[in-house]
């Protein structure tokens, strides 16, 4: 377990809850769920369900209904089509997606190419016996995959390439062309794609969502991940999915009979009613004005930049002037004003002199944090 760490953004957490438990103020951008209530309309299917007895055991796969329903979105949406009879499996939230995906199909000692910077694939890669190979995502373009990163990383021993997008924690979203590109380097080298999409529902402007499993030349090699989790304001539900070809899902489900069995019933009968509506749009436009909020807010400090996030929930600027050093910066402005973020550096080294905003939280609580911390500097 030497090479699994504790994960960095719940070191934060846990010290905003130890300030809380004190009496103190504590403005909370540091961690990714959205401050929204669940919908009414969620909720009420959850507790029909209870009232009508689904509180059992489901199947391995999830409940038929919902695996319907998510497969009706997939075609609607994303251009793919998956049989929901053995192609779609519904999990304890998109994290457990990730780790059976990775437990079924990497092997020990197999290489996983993971973005820089990076949500946590690479413990859960590790956790897998495998070994995580970073490639760099290029600031300068929005945060799109790196080629020539790519072409480096790679080696006779890679096993399956990660992409994110809308992506965590910059906000980037790939585009056409890249991800035109990325396909013919995964076909190149015979790798497997692991396409986590949780925040496909968040983005702004004219950015469009991309899933890799609708390339032609991608779809056999593609495990695509989503959830609900973050667009429907359902962090404690926990349920997610996956879909992928019958070959990939019978090694993935395998795993699956042997960790959490099945996500919570009531959840999954929540998440159909879930995808019957347009439900997340409102808490998207709020999102869409907080994320003007924040880059006004960043533009006016001297020494912070920020490539405007595409998609997501997340601002990854650049450092205060003075404030090389992301860890310390994030530790001291914690302690001593409250105001918490997470440091660049608990995503990979590419993180280095940046940090994570979050906003997910009211845009009075965004002035408040940035008010707090103008005058800290």
């Amino acid at each position: 377990m030497e090479r699994v760490p504790f994960s960095g953004i719940r070191t934060i957490f846990e010290e905003c809850d130890r300030l809380e438990a004190a009496g103190r103020d504590v403005v909370h951008l540091e961690i990714g769920r959205p401050d929204f209530d669940t919908p009414a309309p969620i909720g009420d299917a959850a507790r029909e369900a209870l009232a009508d007895g689904h509180v059992h055991y489901t199947s391995n796969y999830g409940i038929e209904p919902l695996r319907r329903a998510i497969a009706d979105k997939l075609a609607a949406e994303n251009d793919v089509e998956y049989d929901p009879d053995g192609e779609i499996v519904v999990t304890t939230g998109a994290t457990e997606a990730v780790l059976v995906t990775m437990l079924a199909l990497v092997e020990p000692g197999a290489e996983v190419l993971v973005p820089d910077p990076r949500w946590t694939y690479g413990p859960i890669t590790s956790l897998a016996g495998g070994e995580p190979v970073p490639y760099r995502l290029d600031p300068a373009t929005g945060y799109q995959p790196d080629l020539d990163s790519l072409r480096a990383a790679v080696s006779d021993r890679t096993r399956l390439l990660v992409l994110n997008s809308p992506h965590n924690p910059t906000g980037g979203v790939v585009d056409g062309n890249h991800l035109d590109a990325v396909a013919d380097f995964a076909v190149d080298n015979d790798l497997l794609v692991l396409s986590d999409e949780i925040y496909e529902k968040i983005r702004y402007g004219d950015a469009a969502h991309h899933s890799p499993a609708a390339r032609d030349a991608l779809f056999d090699r593609t495990i695509t991940i989503n959830g609900f989790s973050k667009a429907y304001s359902m962090t404690g539900w926990r349920l997610g999915y996956l879909a992928a070809p019958a070959e990939l899902v019978d090694s993935i489900v395998r795993v699956r009979q042997y960790t959490t069995t099945c996500a919570p019933s009531l959840s999954q009968h929540a998440g159909v009613r879930a995808l019957e509506s347009g439900l997340h749009e409102p808490m998207v436009e709020a999102f869409a004005r907080r994320r003007e909020r924040v880059l006004e807010r960043i533009d006016a400090i001297p020494g912070m930049s920020c490539p405007a996030p595409a998609g997501a929930f997340y601002a990854f600027p650049t450092t205060p002037a003075g404030h090389s050093d992301a860890e310390a910066f994030v530790t001291s402005l914690l302690a001593d004003t409250g105001v918490a973020f997470v440091p660049g550096t608990v995503f990979g080294d590419a993180g280095e002199g940046r940090f994570r905003i979050a906003y997910a939280n009211s845009r009075e609580r965004i002035d408040e944090a940035f008010d707090r911390l103008e005058a800290w500097l």
